[in-house]
């Protein structure tokens, strides 16, 4: 009988791939195509299989599915039994029974420490020729989720950073020991600060200069071997450095000169010139690395120079005024997957797309336009560029496009992708990066570095926020700063200096980590203990600082005048809760951007450049989604774009930050350009429960968000929770969307929003209604803030007539009733009016550290002011002691539902720190007394008495499930009792056992 075609047999295995085991897994009916015989599509990865009867065949063609970077993992498979013409069920049965014979290609550098994790994981031996022998389909499905496994836990290039940290370390320690005079320090500083005109906070550390002088060599080496294998008549690096590392580098840069590449290079020959002889062995070492790196492909597209910038400059204060955070690998690898996957409205599998689809998407990565208006070392631009690589290599796998795929990325390079930075260092980082990920031979990148500072006769320059005003006045600029302005706009290309500065007027995908220093702040720099940072803190020059901030300030006014007029044009579209915030002098905060920092200004920046139909990505400071000052901007959002994918970390362990080396809680958003909405539109909410870890595992993110709900898990140590939010909600929660984020349980966040919307708890079989009001409409005054007591009052030992409540310290949380504990006079004679009319017993806190705190409001039995509480005065109800409404109020607000919804409302600054404004607890939704009994208030009020004065424990231990504090269990107890006195114990206890568990979960999940 005949042999079956191998063409047959790859049919009927993607088909039992598919049926038995959840593998998108298509065949390939026609041999010899550039394709795999079997193509999968697996965990967001593309696995390839080569089938045939002749071993040496699968074993040639798999290794090179991997060689031409078709796939992430390539299996050869050896049909070792022949099957003869059968029924084709009976093929199925007859596959599905055999064994096979099979091999594992990955990238070169990886391959035996892959093969080693599937022999120990799947427990699958391996001959002596690299071959598994005898797999069953199933053994065969396991290799492949080894593979990924492994590919998704393995931290990318670690091994190789560490060797580029530990020499650039060597290099930093030889200069520092020879520069006992500082002279090489201040040559070096002349180089990559010499254009500022103004004294740098940090430039002037040695480690710093050297670790970027160092890196600057590596990589310059790097792209020389990177051009050399194109110029035929370049010599390699080795032949020059045998005798000279500084010499014989400077030798081969300036060859390269003679091809062109001056931006690119110049400034490295102008550090080396810097360099005494003695550090030759150490620049040799490093122009080894740079040789090494070259010839890595690895390593190429994985921004490891701009992760080594920031982890050898480290975490000075310079670095987090002038330059952003830089962007951890696995968060711009995400944020890029989900900007190109938005912009390509590729929320359904990729896999099945028609003909005019795949074509459509092809002749809109042929024209695309990337922008990065503060690029740093181009993280951000390498992963867009890695995405959209990803793509062509996906719709390349799947479809039979003609094209050349080479044309297209280097076009993408060439014209797509644009870039501006302050820092010059900065952009010859980025430029690099770029041309050693891009194929065949770039000529050219669209890098700009862009003035920042006081430009003689002529005033301040914001850098690229100057956009705002007129671009065409940028491309008109040229300066440096001493000996007559020549260059403040200027391009590094790879070839030649083309001069003027040119960018779209609009882009397809802008994508930024932007500076976002807020406006004040009282933190003091390490280098000078006199001088407070906050915008522009990098400067030490007080005087440039200011005129600085005086052309920010006018740019913030017109800004803040163009999205009140958005505000306003939007405020038929909203609700009364949110356009009472518009409208009332109460919630005038909410109208003044001045506390949200430049990162507010550059996510305006975005919306004046992008495209309608394009897409917007920002890492940004988590307040986005609920800080008053940044108000407008969510209005700027919810009306001119619709806002796609919302990401926070609640991940204890890691950090809620996507940037490195920073504590503060930040947040990933991508939103698209529109014009019009419908009632359709949903808004994904991710809360990272773990990080992303790698490219890979933020590869496998982006794939299941749109598909999946509540917690999916990405890999065995990765999971995140994934709610979808439909339009009307996100308006109607325009004053605060992290309550979409705010506790990382899906049942227990659930819980509390329909309290908060419906005002009812569920207790047994019994409904309990518990009606809400927002707390300005039972209030009078609700004090002052720690900013206006400062100005008016300060502390003295002696007895005055105004009791205060001073600082913030752990004893005066520890009880729901305190006595002032210091007095005030007067700095302002309004300061008697000021108490007179806004002391108070009730006391807010500005900002609560949720994981040592022990209650949330306190109660004085003196009406008091505070520096860090706002002091709070209720309406008085008819027959009622105000007295007891006051404790029924503050016991309400240390109940778990008070306490919760305090949580869900509040503005995450890092960690377990919060903040909420005088504003936001005015729209905080609160018991409404007014529609209680006085029987209930009553009891309210007698309950307080019996526990006001007993210590809870701290927030996190009272929901420790094997230890409930119980304090908190008469409290809450009492509480329901005091509402309802027929609830039945025992509902109420399993109520209370089962809430608390789920609260024990998400507190851990959060704190640790």
């Amino acid at each position: 009988m005949p042999e079956v075609h191998e063409e047959v047999i790859n049919v009927k295995l993607a088909e039992i791939l598919s049926k038995e085991f959840g593998i998108d897994a298509r065949s390939e009916r026609q041999k010899g195509r550039l394709r795999p015989d079997i193509r999968c599509y697996y965990k967001g990865f593309k696995v390839g299989i080569e089938a045939s009867y002749n071993k040496q065949d699968a074993e040639k063609d798999a290794k090179a599915r991997i060689e031409q970077g078709l796939v992430d993992v390539s299996i050869a498979l050896w049909i070792k039994k022949a099957y003869h013409d059968v029924p084709e069920n009976y093929l199925y049965k007859l596959i599905k029974e055999s064994k096979f014979d099979v091999r594992i290609f990955v990238a070169k550098e990886i391959e035996n420490t892959i093969l080693a994790y599937i022999m120990k994981t799947k427990k699958i031996s391996q001959s002596v020729s690299g071959w598994f022998t005898e797999l069953d389909i199933p053994k065969i499905k396991d290799v492949i989720d080894a593979s990924i496994e492994f590919l998704i836990g393995r931290y990318e290039i670690d091994k190789y950073v560490n060797e580029i940290k530990e020499k650039i370390n060597d290099f930093i320690k030889a200069l520092n020991d020879l520069d006992k005079d500082n002279k090489i320090k201040s040559k070096v500083h002349d180089v990559l600060y010499k254009l500022y005109g103004f004294s740098i906070t940090g430039s002037g550390d040695p480690n710093i200069l050297f670790g970027q002088a160092a890196l600057s060599i590596i990589l310059s080496s790097a792209f020389y071997e990177h051009i050399r294998s194109r110029h035929y008549n370049l010599e390699p690096l080795s032949k020059y450095i045998n005798k000279s590392g500084i010499e014989g580098l400077i030798h081969a840069l300036n060859d390269l000169l003679k091809i062109d590449y001056k931006n690119v290079i110049t400034m490295t020959i102008e550090i080396l010139n810097s360099l005494p002889p003695a550090i030759a062995h150490n620049v040799r070492e490093l122009v080894q690395l740079g040789i090494d790196i070259a010839q890595n492909q690895g390593l190429l597209g994985k921004d490891f120079a701009g992760r080594i910038y920031h982890e050898i400059t480290g975490d000075l204060a310079y670095r987090k005024g002038f330059a952003t955070f830089y962007t951890s690998i696995p968060a711009a690898e995400l944020l890029a997957l989900l900007a190109v996957k938005e912009l390509f409205g590729l929320s359904r599998n990729l896999t099945k797309l028609s003909n005019e689809e795949t074509k459509k998407i092809l002749e809109k990565i042929e024209n695309i336009k990337v922008g990065d208006f503060a690029c740093g070392s181009g993280t951000l631009l390498t992963a867009s560029y890695n995405s959209l690589d990803r793509l062509l290599n996906v719709l390349k796998f799947y479809y039979d496009l003609d094209y050349n795929e080479e044309t297209i990325k280097k076009n993408i390079i060439e014209e797509g992708i644009y870039g501006i930075d302050a820092l010059r260092y900065a952009s010859q980082i980025a430029a690099i990066n770029l041309s050693l990920i891009g194929p065949g031979n770039i000529s050219k990148t669209n890098i700009y570095t862009i003035y920042l500072g006081n430009i003689p006769n002529k005033g301040a320059w914001l850098g690229s926020l100057e956009l705002l005003y007129d671009p065409k006045r940028i491309g008109g600029l040229w300066a440096y700063i001493e000996g007559g302005i020549t260059g403040a706009v200027e391009k590094t290309s790879l070839e030649g200096s083309e001069g003027t500065f040119s960018i779209p007027d609009g882009f397809d995908i802008v994508i930024m980590n932007p500076p976002f220093t807020r406006a004040t702040g009282r933190t003091k720099q390490f280098e000078d203990a006199n001088l407070e940072k906050g915008l522009f803190g990098f400067i030490t020059d007080e005087k440039t600082r200011k005129i600085l901030i005086k052309r920010l300030n006018t740019l913030r006014d017109s800004v803040k005048k163009n999205l009140l007029n958005i505000a306003n044009d939007t405020k038929a579209i909203l609700p009364k809760e949110i356009q009472v915030i518009l409208d009332d002098k109460d919630y005038e905060p909410y109208l003044n951007i001045g506390q949200a920092g430049e990162g507010f200004l550059f996510l305006y920046l975005a919306y004046k450049y992008v495209k309608l139909g394009g897409v917007i990505a920002f890492v940004l400071p988590r307040n986005l989604l609920a800080g008053v000052s940044w108000f407008l901007n969510r209005v700027l959002l919810a009306s001119k774009f619709q806002l796609k994918y919302v990401i926070v970390s609640s991940d204890s362990k890691e950090g809620y930050n996507f940037s490195e080396s920073t504590s503060l809680s930040e947040v990933l958003i991508v939103a698209k350009r529109v014009n019009d909405h419908n009632e359709f539109e949903e808004t994904v909410f991710i809360n990272l429960l773990n990080k992303p870890k790698s490219s890979l595992e933020s590869m496998i993110l982006a794939d299941h968000i749109d598909n999946e709900e509540g917690i999916i898990k990405i890999s065995e140590s990765n999971a995140a929770i994934v709610s979808k939010i439909n339009r009307h909600e996100l308006i109607k929660n325009l004053d605060n969307w992290n309550r979409f984020v705010a506790i990382p349980e899906t049942e227990l966040l659930k819980e509390i929003m329909d309290l908060i919307n419906n005002g009812e708890l569920k207790i047994g079989k019994k409904d309990i209604k518990i009606p809400l009001i927002k707390l300005n409409d039972i209030i009078q005054t609700i004090g002052i803030d720690r900013h206006q007591f400062h100005d008016l009052f300060k502390v003295v030992n002696i007895e005055t007539i105004r009791p205060i409540i001073y600082s913030g310290k752990k004893e005066i949380r520890k009880k729901m009733i305190i006595e002032p504990n210091a007095y005030a006079d007067l700095k302002d004679k309004k300061g008697d009016e000021i108490f007179s009319s806004f002391s108070g017993r009730i006391l807010l806190p500005d900002r609560i550290a949720w994981d040592t705190s022990n209650i949330i409001a306190i109660y004085s039995n003196k009406p008091v002011l505070a520096n860090l509480f706002y002091a709070i005065r209720l309406k008085q109800i008819k027959n009622i002691e105000l007295e007891k409404l006051e404790k029924a109020i503050t016991l309400w607000l240390n109940t778990t539902w008070g306490m919760l919804i305090v949580l869900v409302n509040r503005e995450e600054t890092g960690k377990a720190w919060t903040s909420l404004k005088m504003s936001q607890w005015r729209l905080l939704p609160i018991i409404d007394i007014y529609k209680l009994n006085k029987d209930i208030i009553e009891r309210l009020a007698d309950l307080f008495d019996r526990v006001s004065n007993k210590t809870l424990k701290e927030i996190p231990e009272q929901f420790n499930f094997k230890n409930i504090d119980p304090v908190r269990l008469e409290i809450d107890k009492g509480f329901l009792k005091a509402l309802d006195q027929s609830l039945n114990e025992t509902d109420i206890e399993n109520y209370l056992n089962k809430l608390y568990s789920k609260i024990d979960i998400a507190f851990k999940r959060m704190w640790g």
